[in-house]
């Protein structure tokens, strides 16, 4: 089965299609890497070495948990010892034997992969300045044929969901995999809408949702139930005022105690007090230039979302796009605060990058599916 699915078509969304490594060093400069035997044993045939590091270019992990012996070493500065953020901001590894030759974690970030039986799916964490970067693009949003360098050669590393039951509908309920595709196109283009808001954008989604919660095995195919519900859904039907509170506090709770204190300074999930009234006095208004954006930033957060295969149904996914905007806006506000000025372009970009740095990296998404569980039942509020 995965040898016929690596043969299938590779999926991107439009936003993404053009990415391609531009050194911005995030990821180099952020955590730390895994190093497979591979990599030890290539570094030390070709004797690549960072100009001006000395000492161990690895170090032993101390996690029990890790699945390689060995992690990259880090500078001084907290930097992996094979950056150059001075030089071009290059890779000694890249530069030397090419991006083939990067641990695995190198070689596929930012790219968040899904594949089941439709194919391979790849999505971008915003945590990488240049992909982030890429959400402010104005062009209409589809869903398209990846190419390299986006695609990767194989083998590739992501959810590999290929022989798992299809997403759920609701607890209980399967949906099928032509019907869940309907659902996930619908969505995205429910974001690529002109003559929709983020917010309206969200709220029709979310209603579509409840309508196709309601299907029924042996009846209309459950690609025609999502095509009618999208197709009828008005945005107000769907709004949640409580989903921003909710959220922060989902992601608050799951935090207390697990996450790093330099992460939880950088989030501060604790200052929700203040968020409704800075957002409605000094950022809403001035955040509608990012409409599109945070569009494609939905966007991105559901197309090849491992929520779908994690939880108990289309509702925990919806959720999760909840959690996803709610995040964004939350870190648009705290620069507000911080710097005093309505956001731009560079706080956009920012507030995306912190906001997949806690969704995509920090927090388990399994962890969040099974929190989203909880909402699965007959009403969610």
């Amino acid at each position: 089965m995965r040898a016929i699915i690596a043969l299938m078509p590779t999926r991107c969304l439009s936003v993404h299609a053009h990415y391609h490594c531009r050194h911005a060093g995030a990821c180099c400069e952020s955590w730390t890497v895994p190093a497979e035997p591979r990599v030890i044993q290539l570094v030390a045939t070709r004797a690549i070495r960072r100009e001006g590091v000395h000492g161990a270019l690895f170090v032993e992990s101390t996690n029990p948990h890790d699945t390689e012996r060995w992690n990259m070493a880090r500078d001084a500065d907290g930097r992996c010892v094979f950056f150059d953020r001075d030089a071009g901001r290059l890779c000694a590894i890249h530069l030397d034997a090419g991006a083939g030759a990067l641990p695995s974690a190198c070689r596929h970030f930012p790219r968040k992969i899904l594949r089941d039986r439709r194919g391979t799916f790849i999505s971008l964490s915003h945590f990488c300045p240049t992909a982030a970067a890429m959400l402010l693009a104005l062009d209409p949003l589809r869903i398209v044929d990846a190419h390299p360098p986006l695609r990767l050669s194989e083998p590739v590393e992501g959810m590999d969901a290929a022989d798992a039951f299809p997403p759920l509908v609701r607890p209980g309920v399967l949906s099928d995999l032509d019907g869940y595709d309907a659902w996930e196109r619908s969505c995205v283009a429910t974001f690529a809408r002109a003559d929709l808001c983020v917010q309206d954008a969200l709220d029709l989604v979310a209603a579509a949702t409840e309508d196709v919660r309601g299907w029924q095995p042996g009846g209309v195919p459950l690609a025609d139930r999502v095509h009618a519900a999208f197709r009828v859904a008005l945005p107000g039907a769907g709004a949640d005022p409580p989903a921003q509170p909710r959220a922060i506090g989902t992601l608050a709770a799951l935090c207390a105690g697990r996450v790093p204190d330099d992460v939880m300074r950088e989030h501060r999930l604790d200052d929700t007090a203040r968020f409704e009234q800075t957002w409605r006095q000094r950022v809403g208004p001035a955040f509608v230039q990012f409409d599109v954006p945070m569009k494609n930033y939905l966007a991105a957060r559901v197309f090849a979302n491992w929520i779908a295969y994690q939880g108990r149904g289309l509702r925990s996914i919806v959720e999760w796009l909840r959690a996803c905007a709610a995040l964004v806006r939350h870190h648009a506000v705290r620069r507000a605060i911080e710097s005093g000025t309505a956001p731009g372009p560079a706080d956009f970009v920012e507030a995306a990058r912190l906001a997949d740095l806690l969704l995509l990296h920090v927090v388990d998404t399994q962890d969040l599916a099974a929190e989203f569980a909880r909402l699965e039942g007959p009403d969610p509020r």
